[in-house]
């Protein structure tokens, strides 16, 4: 029983890892939302059309931040490209408002876009 509970608890150890590191993903989503809707509220009608810019930023923001975090192995840690998910991200929902006739709105979003720069942190 020795060998095989050895490896029972390296399994246990194993799983607890990659839920921590699941959980970590998931904060870091939960962050990088609550990031996008502090930027969409500089759009110059946010006070009038912050459900609807919500509701672009609700429908794509799990799967283009799933495309830009990459979880790591054993001896790389995670990464997020946090320019590209926000670029894609306000890309998408520019074209969704195209596709609902909000070019104004869809606009505002390029424009946002062009305008956003973040700084990478080292690591």
């Amino acid at each position: 029983m020795g060998k095989v509970g050895g490896i029972v608890v390296a399994l246990v150890i194993a799983g607890v890892l990659v839920g921590l590191r699941f959980s970590n993903k998931d904060e870091l989503a939960a962050d990088t939302r609550v990031q996008v809707t502090e930027l969409l509220m500089n759009l110059p009608d946010y006070n009038e059309a912050g459900p609807y810019y919500e509701g672009l930023a609700d429908t794509y923001h799990e799967a283009i931040f799933d495309q830009h975090h990459k979880m790591g192995g054993r001896r790389t840690s995670s990464s997020f490209d946090s320019m590209g998910y926000i670029h894609e991200l306000l890309e998408m929902m520019a074209n969704d408002a195209e596709r609902n006739n909000q070019d104004v709105r869809a606009g505002y979003l390029r424009t946002l876009k062009s305008e956003v720069y973040i700084e990478e942190e080292p690591g």
